[in-house]
Formats: C-alpha cells, sequence, structure tokens
C-alpha cells in the first residue's frame, strides 16, 4: 500500500494506527485512493446555518432582480407551477404589457449543478408561458429565459468554465439581456451577471 501510495511503510502504519492528525488531508488521500476509498470532508462552523447565509444571498440578489425590473414590468417573486408533473418555482416572473413580453428569471446564489439548472430553466420556459396565459392572460410574444448569478470572480470563472454548454444554452450575456429588458423583441436565453444590491 504504501509502495502504490508513494509513501514510506511509517506512514502507512501511523495512518493504520489513527495517528493522522498530523498527515494532510493530500496524504491522507494518497494512502486512500488504492484502497478504493473516498474522503468526504464535512466542515463545521460556529456561525448561522449555512442554508440561511445561502436563502440571505439569494433572497439579496432576487431583489436585486426586482429593483433593476422597475415599473416598467409587472413582477412576481416565487411564481409555483405544478403542470402534469412538471412542478418549480419561478424565483422572477415579469410581465411588460406593452411590449407583450415575459422573462422567467432563475436566480443561483453560487452554480452547483449545470444540468440541474438547465432543465429547471427548460421545464420552466416549456410550461409557464401557457400557464400564465390561462392564469393571467398574459400572451407573450417575446420571451426570455434568463439565469442571474452574482457578479463575482467565482460565478464568472464557472461560467467560463462551462463556456460551450453555455453558449449554445445561454448565449447572451449581461449587456444583452439589459438590452432586451429595455426593449424585449423576440426570444431571448441568457446570463446576467448582477451584483447583490443595484447601486
Amino acid at each position: 500500500l504504501a509502495q502504490m501510495a508513494g509513501v514510506s511503510q511509517q506512514t502507512v502504519s501511523s495512518i493504520e494506527r489513527g495517528h493522522a492528525d498530523s498527515a494532510t488531508l493530500g496524504l491522507v488521500k494518497s494512502v486512500a485512493r488504492p484502497l478504493g476509498i473516498t474522503i468526504d470532508r464535512v466542515f463545521k462552523w460556529k456561525g448561522p446555518e449555512l442554508d440561511r447565509l445561502v436563502d440571505a444571498r439569494h433572497a439579496r440578489v432576487v431583489r436585486a432582480v426586482v429593483a433593476l425590473l422597475g415599473d416598467d414590468w409587472q413582477v412576481v417573486v416565487e411564481y409555483t407551477f405544478n403542470h402534469y408533473g412538471d412542478r418549480g418555482s419561478v424565483d422572477v416572473m415579469a410581465w411588460k404589457a406593452a411590449k407583450q413580453a415575459i422573462i422567467l428569471v432563475e436566480v443561483k446564489s453560487e452554480l452547483d449543478s449545470l444540468e440541474a439548472v438547465l432543465r429547471s430553466m427548460d421545464v420552466k420556459l416549456r410550461v409557464v408561458p401557457g400557464l400564465v396565459l390561462r392564469e393571467k392572460g398574459w400572451c407573450a410574444k417575446a420571451i426570455g429565459s434568463v439565469l442571474v448569478l452574482p457578479d463575482e470572480s467565482t460565478s464568472r470563472r464557472a461560467v467560463d468554465r462551462l463556456s460551450p454548454v453555455f453558449d449554445v444554452a445561454l448565449p447572451s450575456r449581461t449587456v444583452a439581456v439589459r438590452r432586451w429588458l429595455r426593449n424585449p423583441v423576440g426570444p431571448v436565453r441568457g446570463i446576467w451577471f448582477l451584483a447583490d444590491t443595484p447601486d
């Protein structure tokens, strides 16, 4: 095992006897890998619960989106739906009557699962316009589907890393999305990088 892990036999012995406290995480992973063992890291801290912090961040970005849409758009926050097994909620949905335009906004405080985000956005784009036509009489001629991410280097790096997918699925970026919001004509699918607060 020591040979396969590229460490000394003494190191393996020490870990086997439960004396791994002084070993680095990388060293322990090196010893675990040949055995087919994966190490899950659990981080605990004494601050507020992480989900509450994520919710607060999400709420700030939603608030910023609503503020930037302004009075030109009729805004609905957390529009929920359940239509023949397709269910979910739209973080921000807005209607611009003068242009017969609707925008469906998916807010993510961090980009975790690309597949889940794109699938969720696709369901909403496919289902929600028909539902709001029946429920609210909103007959949309222009439909936008936008992913809003915090305007920070982490989000931008994640999008850059997955750019071959995003360039096809959500090709427009912040400037084009903002232009469409001012004059919504035709469809738009894109990513809008947005600061937590609209300065």
